[in-house]
Protein backbone atom coordinates (compact mmCIF):
# COMPACT_ATOMS: atom_id res chain seq x y z
CA UNK A 1 0.00 0.00 0.00
CA UNK A 2 1.38 3.19 -0.81
CA UNK A 3 1.35 6.13 1.46
CA UNK A 4 1.23 9.50 0.45
CA UNK A 5 3.02 12.21 2.65
CA UNK A 6 1.12 14.56 4.11
CA UNK A 7 3.23 18.01 4.52
CA UNK A 8 2.50 20.51 6.83
CA UNK A 9 0.39 23.25 6.07
CA UNK A 10 3.33 25.79 6.49
CA UNK A 11 4.97 23.91 3.86
CA UNK A 12 2.52 23.79 1.44
CA UNK A 13 1.87 27.36 1.51
CA UNK A 14 5.47 28.18 0.71
CA UNK A 15 5.19 25.45 -2.24
CA UNK A 16 2.29 27.15 -3.95
CA UNK A 17 4.13 30.89 -2.53
CA UNK A 18 7.06 29.97 -4.36
CA UNK A 19 5.48 28.81 -7.44
CA UNK A 20 2.98 31.25 -7.62
CA UNK A 21 5.75 34.04 -7.11
CA UNK A 22 8.11 32.55 -9.99
CA UNK A 23 5.05 32.99 -12.51
CA UNK A 24 2.10 34.64 -13.03
CA UNK A 25 0.78 32.12 -15.24
CA UNK A 26 1.25 29.54 -12.42
CA UNK A 27 -0.75 32.19 -9.86
CA UNK A 28 -3.31 32.57 -12.01
CA UNK A 29 -3.01 28.70 -13.09
CA UNK A 30 -3.28 28.10 -8.82
CA UNK A 31 -6.23 31.20 -8.12
CA UNK A 32 -8.15 28.75 -10.64
CA UNK A 33 -7.76 25.48 -8.79
CA UNK A 34 -9.71 25.99 -5.52
CA UNK A 35 -11.41 28.19 -3.04
CA UNK A 36 -8.49 27.14 -0.53
CA UNK A 37 -5.61 27.85 -3.09
CA UNK A 38 -7.23 31.32 -4.29
CA UNK A 39 -7.32 32.28 -0.47
CA UNK A 40 -3.43 31.95 -0.61
CA UNK A 41 -2.46 33.08 -3.53
CA UNK A 42 -4.40 35.85 -4.27
CA UNK A 43 -2.04 38.51 -2.46
CA UNK A 44 0.44 37.52 -4.54
CA UNK A 45 -1.65 37.82 -7.85
CA UNK A 46 -2.45 41.02 -6.77
CA UNK A 47 -0.05 42.39 -5.22
CA UNK A 48 1.04 44.58 -8.05
CA UNK A 49 -1.66 46.49 -10.19
CA UNK A 50 -1.18 48.28 -13.41
CA UNK A 51 -4.50 50.36 -14.89
CA UNK A 52 -4.52 51.27 -18.32
CA UNK A 53 -1.37 53.15 -19.30
CA UNK A 54 -0.32 53.04 -23.14
CA UNK A 55 2.77 51.42 -22.06
CA UNK A 56 1.09 48.77 -20.31
CA UNK A 57 -2.64 48.16 -21.81
CA UNK A 58 -5.05 47.20 -19.94
CA UNK A 59 -4.43 45.75 -16.60
CA UNK A 60 -1.62 44.22 -14.68
CA UNK A 61 -1.14 40.94 -14.28
CA UNK A 62 -2.37 40.79 -17.85
CA UNK A 63 -5.51 38.78 -17.04
CA UNK A 64 -7.35 40.76 -15.13
CA UNK A 65 -8.61 43.45 -18.45
CA UNK A 66 -10.03 40.45 -19.98
CA UNK A 67 -12.22 39.54 -16.55
CA UNK A 68 -12.82 43.25 -15.46
CA UNK A 69 -15.50 45.40 -17.08
CA UNK A 70 -15.60 47.53 -13.98
CA UNK A 71 -12.94 49.14 -12.76
CA UNK A 72 -14.01 49.47 -9.01
CA UNK A 73 -15.67 45.80 -8.95
CA UNK A 74 -11.89 44.86 -9.29
CA UNK A 75 -10.80 46.68 -6.46
CA UNK A 76 -13.28 46.05 -4.31
CA UNK A 77 -12.58 42.49 -4.66
CA UNK A 78 -9.18 42.60 -4.65
CA UNK A 79 -7.85 46.30 -3.29
CA UNK A 80 -7.04 44.57 -0.17
CA UNK A 81 -4.06 42.66 -1.57
CA UNK A 82 -2.52 45.53 -3.85
CA UNK A 83 0.29 47.08 -2.56
CA UNK A 84 1.95 48.68 -5.57
CA UNK A 85 -0.35 50.76 -7.84
CA UNK A 86 0.09 52.36 -10.96
CA UNK A 87 -2.67 54.42 -12.17
CA UNK A 88 -2.31 55.42 -15.94
CA UNK A 89 -3.34 57.84 -18.46
CA UNK A 90 -6.18 56.34 -19.67
CA UNK A 91 -7.43 55.40 -15.89
CA UNK A 92 -10.91 56.47 -15.75
CA UNK A 93 -10.75 59.92 -13.59
CA UNK A 94 -13.90 59.53 -11.87
CA UNK A 95 -12.70 55.92 -10.40
CA UNK A 96 -9.54 56.97 -9.26
CA UNK A 97 -10.18 58.40 -5.76
CA UNK A 98 -12.86 55.62 -4.94
CA UNK A 99 -10.57 52.99 -5.64
CA UNK A 100 -7.16 54.84 -3.88
CA UNK A 101 -10.58 54.51 -1.20
CA UNK A 102 -10.38 50.70 -1.79
CA UNK A 103 -6.55 49.88 -1.04
CA UNK A 104 -5.59 50.27 2.60
CA UNK A 105 -2.66 48.69 2.67
CA UNK A 106 -0.52 50.42 -0.52
CA UNK A 107 2.71 51.00 0.00
CA UNK A 108 3.46 52.36 -3.68
CA UNK A 109 1.91 54.94 -5.95
CA UNK A 110 2.73 56.01 -9.22
CA UNK A 111 0.08 58.17 -11.10
CA UNK A 112 0.50 59.63 -14.81
CA UNK A 113 -2.54 61.31 -14.28
CA UNK A 114 -1.64 64.92 -13.09
CA UNK A 115 -2.61 64.82 -9.12
CA UNK A 116 -5.37 66.95 -8.19
CA UNK A 117 -6.56 68.42 -4.72
CA UNK A 118 -8.90 65.63 -4.54
CA UNK A 119 -6.25 62.60 -5.00
CA UNK A 120 -4.26 64.27 -2.50
CA UNK A 121 -6.56 64.44 -0.37
CA UNK A 122 -7.60 61.21 -1.01
CA UNK A 123 -3.87 59.90 -0.46
CA UNK A 124 -3.72 61.33 2.83
CA UNK A 125 -7.20 60.06 3.96
CA UNK A 126 -7.12 56.67 2.94
CA UNK A 127 -3.56 55.43 2.18
CA UNK A 128 -1.78 54.92 6.04
CA UNK A 129 0.97 52.78 4.53
CA UNK A 130 2.33 55.12 2.32
CA UNK A 131 5.85 54.27 1.50
CA UNK A 132 6.71 55.23 -1.94
CA UNK A 133 5.06 58.45 -3.62
CA UNK A 134 5.41 59.61 -7.47
CA UNK A 135 3.56 61.55 -10.35
CA UNK A 136 3.16 64.60 -11.14
CA UNK A 137 2.26 67.25 -8.22
CA UNK A 138 2.35 71.00 -10.24
CA UNK A 139 -0.12 73.13 -8.40
CA UNK A 140 -1.03 70.87 -5.27
CA UNK A 141 1.76 71.77 -2.73
CA UNK A 142 -1.16 73.41 -0.59
CA UNK A 143 -2.89 69.97 -0.79
CA UNK A 144 -0.18 68.46 1.34
CA UNK A 145 -0.63 67.92 4.87
CA UNK A 146 2.70 66.56 6.43
CA UNK A 147 1.12 65.96 9.67
CA UNK A 148 -1.04 63.44 8.47
CA UNK A 149 -0.42 59.94 9.38
CA UNK A 150 0.16 59.07 5.66
CA UNK A 151 3.56 60.62 5.38
CA UNK A 152 5.06 58.73 8.86
CA UNK A 153 6.73 56.10 6.74
CA UNK A 154 6.84 58.05 3.48
CA UNK A 155 10.74 57.21 2.24
CA UNK A 156 10.67 57.78 -1.45
CA UNK A 157 8.96 60.85 -3.05
CA UNK A 158 9.50 61.43 -6.61
CA UNK A 159 9.01 65.11 -7.95
CA UNK A 160 9.45 64.22 -11.63
CA UNK A 161 7.79 65.95 -14.66
CA UNK A 162 7.28 68.88 -12.29
CA UNK A 163 8.85 72.90 -12.12
CA UNK A 164 8.99 72.17 -8.26
CA UNK A 165 10.47 75.31 -6.36
CA UNK A 166 12.14 75.24 -3.33
CA UNK A 167 9.97 77.71 -1.31
CA UNK A 168 6.64 75.48 -2.40
CA UNK A 169 8.03 72.46 -0.92
CA UNK A 170 10.20 73.64 1.79
CA UNK A 171 7.74 73.35 4.55
CA UNK A 172 6.05 70.02 3.13
CA UNK A 173 9.66 68.11 2.40
CA UNK A 174 11.25 69.74 5.76
CA UNK A 175 8.87 67.83 7.33
CA UNK A 176 8.47 64.50 6.41
CA UNK A 177 9.69 62.63 9.35
CA UNK A 178 10.74 59.55 6.91
CA UNK A 179 12.19 61.19 3.80
CA UNK A 180 15.37 59.56 2.90
CA UNK A 181 15.34 59.22 -1.12
CA UNK A 182 13.76 62.41 -3.46
CA UNK A 183 13.76 62.42 -6.92
CA UNK A 184 13.60 65.63 -8.91
CA UNK A 185 13.77 66.53 -13.12
CA UNK A 186 17.74 67.87 -13.10
CA UNK A 187 17.51 71.66 -13.23
CA UNK A 188 20.65 72.15 -15.60
CA UNK A 189 19.68 69.77 -18.43
CA UNK A 190 15.69 71.30 -17.78
CA UNK A 191 17.22 75.26 -17.95
CA UNK A 192 15.83 75.68 -15.04
CA UNK A 193 16.90 79.62 -13.59
CA UNK A 194 18.08 77.89 -10.37
CA UNK A 195 19.20 74.95 -8.65
CA UNK A 196 17.60 76.26 -5.22
CA UNK A 197 15.21 73.46 -5.06
CA UNK A 198 18.23 70.54 -5.19
CA UNK A 199 20.36 72.98 -2.57
CA UNK A 200 17.45 73.52 -0.66
CA UNK A 201 16.71 69.54 0.02
CA UNK A 202 20.49 69.13 0.56
CA UNK A 203 20.47 71.20 3.30
CA UNK A 204 17.72 71.39 5.11
CA UNK A 205 16.07 67.56 4.81
CA UNK A 206 17.92 66.39 7.47
CA UNK A 207 17.15 62.20 6.90
CA UNK A 208 17.81 62.56 3.20
CA UNK A 209 20.40 60.07 1.96
CA UNK A 210 19.80 60.47 -1.77
CA UNK A 211 19.13 63.67 -3.90
CA UNK A 212 18.30 61.87 -7.61
CA UNK A 213 18.40 64.09 -10.77
CA UNK A 214 16.56 62.68 -13.70
CA UNK A 215 18.65 63.39 -16.91
CA UNK A 216 17.71 62.42 -20.29
CA UNK A 217 21.23 62.03 -21.31
CA UNK A 218 23.50 59.26 -19.13
CA UNK A 219 27.03 60.48 -18.44
CA UNK A 220 26.21 64.22 -17.35
CA UNK A 221 26.70 63.38 -13.49
CA UNK A 222 29.64 64.97 -13.17
CA UNK A 223 29.20 68.07 -14.93
CA UNK A 224 25.66 68.67 -13.55
CA UNK A 225 27.55 68.27 -10.38
CA UNK A 226 29.78 71.50 -11.27
CA UNK A 227 27.21 73.28 -12.86
CA UNK A 228 25.19 73.29 -9.98
CA UNK A 229 26.84 74.99 -6.70
CA UNK A 230 26.70 71.55 -5.10
CA UNK A 231 29.60 70.54 -2.38
CA UNK A 232 31.63 68.03 -4.34
CA UNK A 233 31.66 65.76 -1.02
CA UNK A 234 28.55 65.40 -0.53
CA UNK A 235 27.82 61.67 -2.20
CA UNK A 236 23.93 61.69 -2.22
CA UNK A 237 23.69 63.60 -5.85
CA UNK A 238 22.75 60.94 -8.13
CA UNK A 239 22.13 61.57 -11.85
CA UNK A 240 20.38 58.57 -13.70
CA UNK A 241 18.40 58.50 -17.28
CA UNK A 242 15.12 56.86 -17.00
CA UNK A 243 11.87 56.36 -18.04
CA UNK A 244 10.12 56.58 -14.85
CA UNK A 245 7.19 54.60 -15.67
CA UNK A 246 9.07 51.84 -16.97
CA UNK A 247 11.73 52.07 -14.07
CA UNK A 248 8.58 52.17 -11.62
CA UNK A 249 7.71 48.53 -13.17
CA UNK A 250 11.02 47.08 -12.87
CA UNK A 251 11.59 48.18 -9.60
CA UNK A 252 8.43 46.63 -8.39
CA UNK A 253 9.04 43.52 -9.94
CA UNK A 254 12.12 42.93 -8.45
CA UNK A 255 14.64 44.32 -10.94
CA UNK A 256 17.38 47.22 -10.68
CA UNK A 257 15.31 50.78 -10.54
CA UNK A 258 16.61 54.09 -10.50
CA UNK A 259 16.33 54.35 -6.36
CA UNK A 260 18.38 50.99 -5.77
CA UNK A 261 20.91 51.96 -8.03
CA UNK A 262 21.43 55.19 -6.73
CA UNK A 263 21.67 53.05 -3.51
CA UNK A 264 24.64 51.29 -4.90
CA UNK A 265 26.39 54.70 -6.21
CA UNK A 266 26.18 56.56 -3.00
CA UNK A 267 27.73 52.85 -1.05
CA UNK A 268 30.88 53.14 -3.79
CA UNK A 269 31.63 56.74 -3.32
CA UNK A 270 31.79 56.69 0.29
CA UNK A 271 33.55 53.25 0.49
CA UNK A 272 36.18 55.07 -2.19
CA UNK A 273 36.29 57.75 -0.07
CA UNK A 274 36.59 55.79 3.42
CA UNK A 275 39.50 53.98 1.13
CA UNK A 276 41.13 57.10 0.41
CA UNK A 277 40.78 58.74 3.96
CA UNK A 278 42.55 55.53 4.83
CA UNK A 279 45.58 55.58 2.42
CA UNK A 280 46.75 59.31 3.60
CA UNK A 281 46.48 58.22 7.08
Amino acid sequence: MSVVPHLPAEIQDQIFEIAATESLRTATTLVQVSKWLSHRIEPILYEIVVVKHSASPGFYPPHIGERTSNLLDFFERHGRHIRCLMIGSLAPKEHVIPALRLCPFLKNLISTIQYTAEMIEAVQMYLPHLERLSGKFEDTHTSFDASKQTYRGLTHLDLIGDFVVWKLWASILIQLPSLTHLAMNDPYLHDWESDEMAVGALQNCTRLQVLLLVSEHGDMENACREELDFDSTDDRVVVVAVNPLMDWLNGVRGGLDMWSLADQRVLERRRKRDVIQLDEN
